[in-house]
């Protein structure tokens, strides 16, 4: 018997009952286990599907993607729904995301904008088992969304990078790149190979676009090596160690495991041409803040020299989970889109990384730790990508930048250099953006009737390493900053 499809049909602007028999006749010389996994595939488009769209070849689409799966497992390779639901969800979502019919409710896609970045995504999944993943299955009904402990390829790595070639806002190389987040980990071993992949596929392109990787997995020796043999573009490397108790990372936490990434703290800094920092993130209240746990973690980034500190963003269900794992109640302000941070745990790690007399230096934003990586490969201090220090000045936002880079690094992140009215008029050209502008000291303001989206103003900003204000015309008297 078919499963309930009328909410798939509906979304797709079907007949219900068209629908059906067209399954029925496509299906017609469908296996026994072809029939199973076909099943399993209508019903996780049926409750997975969550825009409207006339989507007319859907069905045939889903029909032939379940042959496809059937083909790769064995029917006595076990259970459909132990083993192979994982793929089937991963595979069904990516097929009705591209059809318009599913849409991501932390829009994640295989070219994700992110702050200014493009992020590629070729996998879902991954065995991390971290508590406060926000894609994890734990913070989603219905359907087996981030498909925990089972990396899955939705999509190859040409289509990906023949993606990101075609994307609007996508400059050649300019644009910063990164690799799987919030995806998965690009250092699983069943992840591993599709970044390498994704690289390749890079340096040959040719572009010279910076790619910024974030791992908490270690890397071994040939990995290193590998990573430092590309010559088009430069890796921007995250190391990731928090001290975190395996009841918050399951993974990361044996001694085992540590000993693995000091190793590959070694290797990075045995390759000059390799720019790498230390991710001391997240860091919360009862979980990893004890002294001890502190000093550990920055420890493990002083002899990178430039440890990214921050906190954790609340996240549906933290509570609950928190408590099915083991842990205390974390102290969290839900109320806030910004991670929970306390000045008094800031302080806490600067008087540790004193008393310790650690010279590395401290920064609190990603773009931070990617601004003073690329400033030393350089050689001379280049402004934030975010603009973050000039935002902080312009709009009195509470300040992310911590202001403990050099002098040198703090002046370019103040006033960088204003960018030529052509080059602004170019990129607002390649974005598609309408609208008139100017170039003031504190950034570019721009008036347009439509307001740009987010990710529109966050490359735009990126671009210029400038900061960017919008306001809907010149005779507004209060301008509305959009902010990274």
């Amino acid at each position: 018997m078919i499963p309930d499809i009328s909410r798939l049909a509906e979304r797709s602007v079907l007949d219900t009952d068209r629908v059906q028999w067209e399954i029925e006749s496509r299906s017609s010389d469908f296996s026994e286990f072809e029939l199973a996994v076909r099943d399993v595939v209508l019903e996780v488009a049926d409750a997975g599907v969550n825009r409207t769209v006339a989507a007319p070849r859907i069905v045939s689409e889903l029909l032939g993607l379940s042959r496809t799966l059937a083909a790769t497992r064995d029917a006595a390779g076990g259970s459909i729904r132990s083993a192979l639901r994982r793929t089937v969800n991963a595979k069904t979502l990516h097929a009705l995301r591209e059809a318009g019919l599913y849409e991501d409710g932390d829009g994640v896609q295989p070219v994700w904008p992110h702050a200014g970045m493009l992020i590629l995504n070729t996998m879902l999944g991954c065995s991390f088992g971290c508590v406060y993943c926000f894609r994890a299955d734990e913070q989603h009904e219905g359907v087996e969304w981030f498909l925990n402990g089972r990396p899955t390829q939705v999509v190859d790595e040409p289509t990906v990078v023949e993606r990101l070639a075609r994307h609007p806002l996508f400059v050649p190389g300019a644009t910063q790149i990164g690799l799987h987040s919030a995806t998965t980990e690009p250092f699983l071993p069943q992840v591993r190979e599709s970044t390498f992949a994704l690289l390749d596929l890079l340096e040959r392109r040719g572009w010279g676009n910076d790619v910024m990787i974030i791992t908490k997995h270690y890397l071994r020796e040939e990995d290193v090596a590998r990573l430092a043999a590309y010559r088009s573009f430069q890796i921007l490397l995250f190391l990731t160690h928090n001290a975190a108790p395996a009841a918050m990372e399951t993974m990361g936490a044996g001694p085992g495991f540590l000993e693995r990434k000091l190793r590959t703290v070694e290797y990075v800094l045995a390759q000059p041409n390799l720019a790498a920092a230390h991710y001391f993130r997240p860091i919360v209240p009862g979980w990893n803040d004890a002294d001890e746990q502190i000093a550990a973690a920055l420890s493990f980034g002083e002899p990178l020299g430039l440890t990214v500190i921050g906190g954790l963003k609340a996240i549906p269900k933290m509570q609950e989970i928190s408590v099915q794992r083991g842990l205390p109640l974390p102290v969290l302000d839900n109320g806030s889109q910004d991670k929970y941070f306390p000045p008094e745990l800031v302080d806490r790690i600067l008087a540790t990384h004193r008393r310790l007399g650690l010279t590395s230096t401290l920064v609190g934003d990603q773009s931070c730790g990617l601004t003073v990586m690329l400033s030393r490969l350089r050689g001379r201090a280049v402004p934030n990508v975010e603009a973050t220090r000039m935002y902080d000045l312009a709009t009195g936002r509470p300040a992310k930048c911590m202001g403990l880079c050099p002098p040198e690094q703090l002046a370019a992140c103040t006033s960088p250099p204003p960018p030529a009215p052509s080059e602004v008029r170019a990129l607002l050209s390649r974005f598609g953006i309408a609208g008139r502008f100017d170039v003031e000291p504190d950034g570019v303001r721009l008036y347009s009737d439509a307001r740009p989206s987010r990710q529109e103003i966050e490359a735009l900003a990126a671009h210029l390493r400038f900061a960017v204000h919008w306001r809907s015309d010149r005779k507004s008297a209060d301008p509305t900053a959009v902010r990274p």
